[in-house]
């Protein structure tokens, strides 16, 4: 995220030495007021290196700070995202915990529930063989007294 503001500067500085070591270093202290002091000399412009608008140096710093203003606008809108979505999560984690032990708390009476159920079911056996016993019992007594 540092990377590309000093890739920035470093190009703005690119841009601007070379235009600040055109001028001399009597042009450089000119007065406000445009009028120079003493005996100045123009010195003539190298011609190998291109004049540098200050205007289109200035308009296109200002359209790379923009952009550099709306990546940091971006970026800060997925961050507040990024804490909503993680609230969010935590939310649900707390829900799945408070799910999870409620479904311990389910198996345990559903392995508890089933046990009984066997028992049940072994109970109801018995039973049916004491009745079929009993029955059994009873029919010879009956048609011994007929």
């Amino acid at each position: 995220m540092r990377l590309l503001p000093t890739c920035i500067f470093l190009l703005a500085a690119s841009v601007t030495i070379p235009a600040i070591c055109q001028s001399s270093s009597k042009s450089n202290l000119v007065s406000p007021s445009g009028a120079t002091s003493g005996t100045t000399s123009a010195q003539p412009a190298d011609a190998s290196t291109p004049a540098v608008s200050t205007t289109a140096l200035r308009s296109d710093i200002a359209h790379q700070d923009k952009v550099i203003q709306n990546q940091i606008e971006a970026q800060q809108d997925l961050l507040r995202k990024n804490k909503e979505l993680m609230k969010e999560a935590k939310q649900l984690d707390d829900k799945n915990k408070k799910l999870e032990s409620k479904n311990k708390k389910l198996e345990a009476k559903n392995r508890a529930f089933k046990a009984e159920k066997k028992s049940m079911e072994a109970q109801n056996a018995n039973l049916a063989k004491k009745s079929d016993a009993i029955k059994a019992a009873e029919r010879p007594i009956q048609t011994s007294a007929n």
